[in-house]
Formats: structure tokens, C-alpha cells, sequence
């Protein structure tokens, strides 16, 4: 897996549960997702914000 793809599906998970919900997903949530939350959109987040912190320190 490339760094490349990891970032674009972090990136699709995020998008998804901004979705507002539609036919194929009624509460506009992805089918990992619990009262007490989403262990997918943690994990893209995890990503994004890794990704966004080494973008920074390779600015210094």
C-alpha cells in the first residue's frame, strides 16, 4: 500500500461522514460506525493530522 493510497482513503472516510445521508446511507454515517463512535474516522484523522504535522516540521 502507498503512502499515496493511505492518504486518499483517509481522506474518502473523512469526506463520507461530512455526507449528508442518502439512499444508500441513511444516517450519512459509514458502516463502521457506533454510538460511541468510529474507529475509521479516528483512523483518518490519526492520518491527516500525522501527515499534516510532518508537512510542518519538514517546513522548519
Amino acid at each position: 500500500m502507498t503512502p499515496a493510497l493511505v492518504i486518499w482513503t483517509a481522506q474518502r472516510v473523512v469526506t463520507q461522514h461530512h455526507e449528508p445521508a442518502s439512499e444508500h446511507r441513511a444516517t450519512g454515517r459509514c458502516a463502521q460506525c457506533r454510538d460511541d463512535g468510529c474507529g475509521m474516522l479516528e483512523w483518518a484523522r490519526g492520518v491527516l493530522k500525522a501527515r499534516r504535522l510532518a508537512g510542518n516540521r519538514a517546513k522548519v
